[in-house]
């Protein structure tokens, strides 16, 4: 039982939000935003909607036999997020100190040159491709064999590698690395085969995220107040987006779409990680062990092929071990917990305690370590850091997120390690501008 009211705890979740938007204004540090804003949407918003009677819990007892969601699991719940979020931020804030310098979309010409081509001309090569990759296993799906057990995940998640294709398209696009009219359209062309791939009920978090690390790539170059506006406007646009990618569910809904995409997106429907880590509650320890640490180690193990290591245990935690992943079907529960309910599943409060200040130091050190290397690569770190968050604090199979984000970015990161020398070297714009007005910086005259 919580030892903490409602009202309490949404007041400490509203401080952390006001906090981390004084935090961008301060610092031009958006991540504890992002994670302030996600987390109070699926935890005290969402407690509040369906305690007020504008919705209802998920009910899922009938499949797993366990008792269904009441209002003190659900404070309890709640407070274990606060609880993790707390330390999640002051470690953050903790370890990362410095002030994020407003970037000026500035690049050297002979690396464009050798970017540009390669990146419009392998996305180009990738929409027909990931096409292909669609139809094959749409076709063994048809033929009876398993998602979750027969069909490589690789050829699942291969058209994630558009998500990476575009982040670097934007980073181009916005560090004048497009001049032609020619390369403009190639990268239309590509960003609209990116919207039709992740835009779904399916695969709303993989438009949810690179939409967002789109937002922070194009508004670096833009001052605090003003990134402040931006990014407050997408969270508007990507909660409308993200609710009516969830109505397309149901086919019967299109007469009344705008109006059912609104009663989604307030009922926080979609939003429903408090659900489950309710359920994460009253699995662990009462039927389960504490995981100590599997929910990690799997992330080392689902690289794996099954074709190499037939025996391989079957991961999702406590999901299969109620029967909810089997070989015809994969998981069929589909409720994430956030990621404070995966810290609970490895070790109580204990394990919230443990990893939230772990994560928490680790996004720092990213942070840091972008502010270190040419602005192109420090805005695209800080870009992929913010759309890998949107998965990552849904929390659930910590393997497959980890896999998601490897698919997605693997572009990216062989960007960054071919040209991990290029990046770390330092130059100097010729010609530097003081600013007295809050244009964009991507307006600086240098030559």
């Amino acid at each position: 039982m919580s030892v903490f009211e409602y009202p309490e705890l949404v007041f400490t979740q509203l401080a952390l939000l006001v906090i981390s938007g004084i935090w961008l204004l301060r610092r031009n540090d958006e991540i504890p935003l992002l994670i302030s804003t996600l987390l109070f949407y699926v935890s005290s918003f969402r407690y509040g909607v369906v305690t007020s009677g504008l919705g209802r819990w998920i009910n899922t007892s009938s499949r797993i036999g366990l008792g269904a969601i009441t209002k003190e699991d659900a404070l309890t719940a709640l407070s274990y997020i606060i609880l993790g979020q707390i330390c999640f931020l002051a470690t953050y804030m903790w370890r990362q100190r410095q002030i994020l310098p407003v970037t000026v979309p500035f690049g050297e010409p002979f690396f464009f040159r050798w970017l540009r081509p390669t990146v419009i001309l392998f996305g180009l090569f990738c929409l027909p491709l990931i096409l292909l990759t669609r139809s094959s296993v749409i076709t063994q799906l048809r033929s009876g064999r398993s998602l979750a057990f027969e069909i490589s995940g690789y050829l699942y998640l291969f058209p994630l590698v558009l998500i990476g294709v575009a982040v670097l398209l934007v980073c181009l696009w916005k560090f004048g690395g497009l001049p032609s009219a020619i390369s403009k359209i190639g990268a239309v062309l590509i960003l609209i085969g990116v919207v039709y791939f992740t835009f779904g009920p399916s695969r709303r978090f993989q438009f949810l995220g690179w939409l967002i690390a789109s937002a922070v790539i194009l508004s670096c170059s833009y001052r605090p107040k003003t990134r402040l506006i931006i990014l407050s406007g997408l969270a508007v646009l990507c909660l409308g987006l993200f609710a009516l990618a969830g109505v397309m569910r149901n086919p019967q809904l299109t007469d009344v779409l705008n109006q059912a995409t609104l009663e989604r997106a307030y009922s926080a429907e979609d939003a429903n990680m408090l659900d489950g880590f309710v359920m994460v509650q009253h699995v662990y320890p009462h039927h389960l062990d504490f995981r100590w640490g599997m929910e990690h180690l799997e992330i080392l193990l689902r690289p794996i092929p099954r074709a190499w290591w037939p025996e391989k245990p079957v991961g999702g935690g406590y999901a299969s071990q109620f029967g909810l992943v089997n070989s015809s079907k994969g998981t069929t529960l589909g409720i994430s917990p956030s990621l404070f309910g995966s810290f609970y599943a490895e070790g109580g409060i204990i394990g919230i305690l443990c990893f939230s200040v772990l994560y928490g130091a680790i996004v720092a050190a990213i942070v840091r370590c972008s502010t270190r290397i040419q602005p192109f690569a420090g805005v695209m770190i800080r870009a992929i850091l913010s759309a890998s968050l949107v998965p990552l604090l849904r929390g659930g199979d910590l393997a497959g997120i980890y896999a998601w984000i490897g698919m997605a970015f693997w572009p990216c990161f062989l960007l960054l390690w071919i040209k991990r020398a290029y990046f770390k070297q330092k130059f100097y714009l010729p010609t530097i501008v003081e600013m007295s007005t809050d244009m964009p910086l991507s307006k600086l005259p240098y030559e």
